[in-house]
């Protein structure tokens, strides 16, 4: 836990304007987090910090490249990263999220830690599948061998009536009333 002390930002000290923080983004970023959708990467995350007496905005800026698994032929991927974000934060009585892009913080809170929202931005930009692109001339570039593989493997679905010959000729009767009933 203390390792997510250095995504710690104390605003309290700070005077009002804009406050800029760099983080470098690395594969022990990620094992600060439960069971991580990523495991390595290197990603700059600029943090800015506008301070007004009211209100704290946090302007965040992620970029590099991710390394997950493909969905297809569960190779190494590399996935570029690119977001802007907002957040706000106002202070009120308890801590209370309302929305995504608005954090309330206790009144004697005096440090905001980021790590989480620089994780979940990073997260939020991955496409939900993950798979090699496809090259110039649109073939995949997969490992054409794992695909080999898992085509051998592969379960052909079903037409509708060879799923009818499985039924229980019990059932098959009962269908058969359906059927005339709602003629």
């Amino acid at each position: 836990m203390d390792r997510l002390r250095n995504y710690g930002i104390s605003f309290k000290g700070l005077k009002e304007g804009k406050h800029l923080f760099n983080y470098e983004i690395g594969a022990e970023f990620f094992e600060l987090f439960e069971q991580p959708l990523i495991e390595k990467g290197k990603l700059i995350a600029d943090v800015e910090l506008n301070k007004s007496s009211a209100l704290l905005t946090l302007t965040f800026k992620v970029k590099g490249e991710v390394e997950t698994v493909c969905d297809n032929c569960l190779e190494t991927l590399t996935l570029p990263v690119e977001n802007e974000s907002l957040m706000y934060i106002k202070f009120g009585e308890e801590y209370d999220e309302p929305t995504d892009e608005i954090i309330v913080l206790p009144h004697e809170e005096n440090e905001i830690n980021v790590a989480q929202l620089i994780y979940e931005f990073i997260c939020v930009v991955l496409p939900i599948r993950h798979v090699h692109p496809e090259n110039e001339d649109g073939s995949v570039t997969c490992n054409a061998e794992m695909l080999n593989q898992l085509d051998n493997y592969l379960v052909e679905e079903r037409t509708e009536e060879e799923q009818a010959d499985d039924i229980d000729p019990r059932w098959a009767a009962l269908k058969n009333l359906v059927d005339k009933s709602s003629k």
